[in-house]
């Protein structure tokens, strides 16, 4: 008992960011969420101080993690939104398992709750910013004991200032929240740098090509004479984004947007009143993104994971059922796990290899379908939706007593 008062004692230290006494005008809400906004955009730009980049590395294995996460690698926000995400998964998986009753009516659990939170994101930053120093003190980014102890106080201290903006933006001061504001805007500014990017590589034999997809279309149309050949270049090149990729996002952004209002109507019934029916609306959208991001952040830690192991245990036999890699600069996976979990480059694979593309079609909907289960039964217990579900409740009797009070008049 003395051990959980001084516990408690402890997380009251923890700062909290007190709610707004009052509605926040929008205007002001704008304000704030723009202030975290340009934060957040400023230290993705900012390298941390005293890790020495080495020119000609490898493509980032965890790209696709990186992309969801909001991270930038050798950056102050090398973390990300990570130090906000993990502990909201874990309250949330803590809550619906029952490892912990928590009051969500009672104000003072209910803070108790949030400052656990924090704790466990400035753990969680600690141990990330322990592994990136080992991790680049390995990859001989890092010299020395002071430069590492450097740059682990730098990756604690921007993961911190992202908790407390997180927190400053739930407590009714912003628009959204974190992770939503920071995750949109670094997937949209990947998006608007491959269509437009200027940056140019040269290689023997094919001369200058444009990173941007519509710049090297623009380029390609300029400075070749054949245009089919440049056409066929432009909208199929596997290097670089290509136009194929542009129209496909475009395609399927206007999609997305559309699911957002798309709903199942949930007839909701009570026998005292043969006959009366409401329509309780759950949108599909609640639980399909979130699915998807868990399958992208899965399949990014398995690449990593098997790519690791054969480079350092190729000849193992065993171990090359995880997968096998082939290239130099931007290895991808032959064999193994890895290249049935991968998906196929071109259309012309799945011609060559309809397995491989069946297996990965199987791969995709069943991680996306189990952590989309998950995720519902966490949801489930969450305090939104028991907020949620009291308001449905209270909805539903006043339209009751409003039937009766309509039938008592006739």
């Amino acid at each position: 008992m003395a051990t959980r008062s001084k516990f408690y004692t402890f997380l009251g230290l923890l700062p909290e960011v007190q709610c707004a006494d009052e509605i926040t005008p929008r205007h002001q809400k704008v304000v704030y969420t723009t202030i975290a906004l340009l934060i957040f955009l400023a230290a993705r730009q900012i390298p941390l101080y005293g890790v020495q980049l080495q020119p000609g590395t490898r493509p980032d294995p965890l790209y696709w993690g990186n992309l969801f996460s909001a991270s930038k690698d050798n950056s102050l926000l090398t973390l990300g939104i990570i130090p906000i995400l993990v502990p909201e998964i874990m309250k949330q998986m803590v809550v619906a398992s029952k490892c912990m009753n928590v009051d969500c009516n009672s104000a003072e659990a209910h803070a108790l709750l949030n400052r656990m939170q924090k704790l466990i994101g400035i753990l969680t930053t600690i141990f990330g910013a322990v592994s990136y120093v080992l991790h680049s003190g390995a990859a001989g980014k890092l010299f020395g004991a002071g430069n590492a102890a450097l740059v682990a106080l730098q990756i604690l201290f921007s993961g911190i200032v992202v908790i407390y903006l997180d927190d400053v933006l739930k407590k009714g001061y912003g628009l959204v929240s974190c992770i939503s504001l920071l995750t949109a805007t670094n997937i949209c500014g990947n998006v608007l740098w491959k269509t437009l990017s200027p940056m140019y590589f040269t290689h023997h034999g094919k001369g200058t090509e444009y990173e941007g997809a519509v710049l090297a279309w623009v380029h390609l149309l300029i400075t070749r004479t054949d245009m089919l050949p440049a056409m066929r270049e432009a909208f199929y090149r596997q290097n670089l984004p290509n136009v194929i990729n542009l129209l496909a996002t475009c395609f399927f952004v206007p999609i997305a947007i559309f699911s957002q209002g798309l709903s199942i109507a949930l007839p909701v019934r009570t026998p005292n009143l043969p006959g009366f029916q409401v329509n309780c609306l759950i949108k599909i959208s609640n639980i399909a993104y979130g699915s998807i991001i868990f399958h992208q952040m899965l399949a990014a830690n398995l690449y990593a994971i098997t790519k690791r192991l054969y480079m350092n245990y190729g000849g193992n036999k065993l171990l090359n059922q995880l997968g096998t890699w082939k290239g130099s600069k931007q290895p991808i996976p032959d064999g193994g796990i890895a290249y049935y979990i991968a998906a196929p480059p071109t259309l012309s694979d799945l011609h060559r290899d309809p397995f491989h593309a069946l297996m990965y079609v199987v791969f995709v909907l069943v991680t996306c379908a189990l952590s989309a289960i998950c995720w519902l039964r966490v949801c489930v217990s969450s305090k939104r939706f028991c907020d949620g579900f009291l308001v449905l409740q209270v909805w539903i009797k006043c339209n009751i007593d409003y039937v009766l009070l309509d039938q008592r008049k006739h």
